[in-house]
């Protein structure tokens, strides 16, 4: 009896432990994805100016446009709706830490990839 008692406390232990994890995980949850969302947007301007050599605000937008990020463990998602607004917080530190250069030319700006010395 007395070992049939222990199993079932244990393994209340251990689900609250896991519901605990859970709750500190859902809470940390929009600040993960904001992040993430940033690393992804970053890579992806960053792989396709490889391709593409230099772009377009407007062209950027497009390949954020539906981007989305989300952990395995949870079902919620973040999703791109408005490129526009990521591509202004994240294009001036890419310009800023000398990843890419914003060129001026015929009343328009381009992005294009920094020539590394």
């Amino acid at each position: 009896m007395s070992e049939i008692l222990k199993v079932i406390l244990l393994s209340a232990l251990c689900g609250v432990l896991v519901f605990l994890w859970g709750v500190k995980k859902e809470k940390e949850l929009p600040k993960q994805l904001e992040r993430e969302l940033l690393i992804k947007a970053r890579s992806t301007i960053l792989g396709k100016l490889r391709k593409q050599r230099e772009a377009t605000m407007e062209e950027m937008c497009t390949w954020l446009n539906g981007l989305v990020v989300g952990p395995i463990w949870s079902s919620r998602r973040l999703k791109v709706t408005d490129p526009q607004k990521l591509l202004e917080v994240l294009l001036p530190p890419l310009v800023e830490q000398g990843d890419i250069e914003e060129i001026k030319r015929e009343g328009r700006s381009f992005y294009r990839l920094k020539n590394r010395k």
